[in-house]
């Protein structure tokens, strides 16, 4: 009786196992497949995400792409426009320039008009015309400087790369070589003093600045170099300090004793400290710089001091003057560009004083530094081989071009000459 108690009792129990285990497995194999359910459906989302994804990358290249199309057709469009436009005013301006050259030159008998005052503005006209055409028009240039070079021979001028001949204008230019700085000597000599121009870039008393290039263009300069230090922010030249400019101040200030000033009758000077500008313009100033420092005075070399003191040899623009219409414009290259080390303010000094310059100014230096002669920029450039953008210029100008001034008498049918009484340099005698 126990014994059967005890059989149905473990019968019960395995039974009771058995179905124990079954529900195990049955929920075990139920949850697995729930789980594989959830990872399939967890794959089939993953799979449609990736797909959702690929599709929306797609989209987007293709948007990408679309819009790189469309910015490339118009940019070519631009381009094409812009080439349009330079062309026309390429042909304008060569129409301009063979139609100034007929007038002082005949092929077919190789003749020249008579040199004029009127012919030498015409020529000047011309010569300035060229300058402007963009370099890929090299070929028309070069058939234009054989008719300018003919003209220059029949009227004893001399038009080359380096140097700039008219009845009323003369510049030289020449390159030096130390060994270890080369730099640029460009001496010219005026008809006028009131060839001697100074101009704020843009014609405005600060931004935009521009480059020496661009704004000697817009004046028909012959040769300029850039003139004072200035902000980079707000554009506006020798910041605090005096400013005049063609006799109209823009900045009223007592002199800090590093004023450049150009007189009216193209004398220059050094302001001293504590003047004004009234005080300036009762002396005639016309024009003012500031940058530093003054390097010559009376015929010698000045004392560097203060906050000029340095032994650095640098990248350099100055100016000077023998006389009245007769001056010196020097640009050292620097900064191992090219191998040149530029020059010491004292080695600076040396060149002006060997010159016989009377006074000479040190402009704005460094990556600034800038000399334009007939459009093309002579220096070597240091910020990344591109022209530095300035607040002001210094330039010269060739007679005729609104800058005759009250001392100058023109004559229809004879050169420019000076008024009776008035000095001369020799080169115009």
């Amino acid at each position: 009786m126990k014994k059967s108690y005890r059989i149905r009792v473990a019968a019960v129990f395995l039974t009771a196992l058995v179905l124990l285990c079954s529900t195990g497995a049955l929920c075990i194999y139920k949850k697995e497949k729930t789980q594989q359910r959830i990872k399939e459906e967890q794959q089939i989302e993953r799979e449609k995400k990736e797909a959702q994804k690929k599709e929306e990358e797609q989209k987007q290249r293709q948007e990408k792409a679309e819009k790189e199309r469309l910015k490339q057709e118009y940019e070519k469009k631009l381009q094409a426009q812009r080439e349009a436009e330079e062309k026309a005013k390429a042909d304008a301006r060569m129409n301009m320039i063979e139609s100034l050259l007929r007038k002082l030159y005949d092929p077919f008998a190789d003749s020249v008009a008579m040199n004029t005052a009127k012919n030498v503005k015409i020529f000047q006209d011309a010569q300035n015309e060229m300058w402007k055409l963009p370099e890929k028009y090299s070929d028309e240039l070069s058939e234009y400087q054989k008719i300018v070079s003919r003209i220059s021979e029949e009227w004893d001028y001399k038009n080359d790369e380096y140097h700039y001949e008219t009845s009323t204008l003369k510049v030289s230019v020449e390159q030096k070589d130390t060994g270890y700085t080369r730099y640029w000597i460009c001496h010219v000599e005026t008809f006028s003093t009131q060839q001697l121009c100074s101009a704020l870039c843009g014609g405005t008393y600060g931004n935009p600045r521009r480059t020496v290039s661009e704004e000697l263009a817009d004046h028909n300069g012959v040769i300029g170099v850039n003139g004072s230090a200035f902000s980079y922010g707000s554009g506006i030249p020798a910041p605090g300090k005096t400013m005049i400019k063609n006799g109209k101040v823009y900045n009223d200030v007592y002199s800090n004793g590093n004023i450049f000033c150009v007189t009216q009758d193209g004398g220059m000077f050094t302001a001293a400290a504590g003047m004004t500008t009234e005080d300036m313009l009762n002396r005639g100033v016309r024009d003012t710089y500031c940058f530093g420092p003054t390097l010559v005075e009376n015929g010698k070399a000045v004392e560097i001091s203060g906050q000029f003191r340095q032994t650095a040899r640098y990248q350099r623009t100055a100016v000077g003057m023998v006389s009245p219409g007769d001056y010196y414009l020097v640009a050292v290259d620097g900064k191992g560009a090219g191998g040149s080390q530029g020059m010491t303010y004292q080695e600076l000094q040396k060149v002006f004083t060997d010159l016989g310059c009377e006074y000479a100014y040190h402009l704005d230096g460094g990556g600034s530094t800038t000399l334009v002669f007939k459009g093309r920029v002579l220096n070597m450039l240091t910020d990344g081989g591109k022209e530095r953008p300035c607040g002001d210029i210094l330039y010269f100008i060739d007679v005729g071009d609104g800058g005759e001034g009250d001392g100058i008498i023109i004559h229809e049918n004879e050169a420019m000459i000076r008024p009776s009484g008035r000095n001369t340099s020799s080169s115009f005698q």
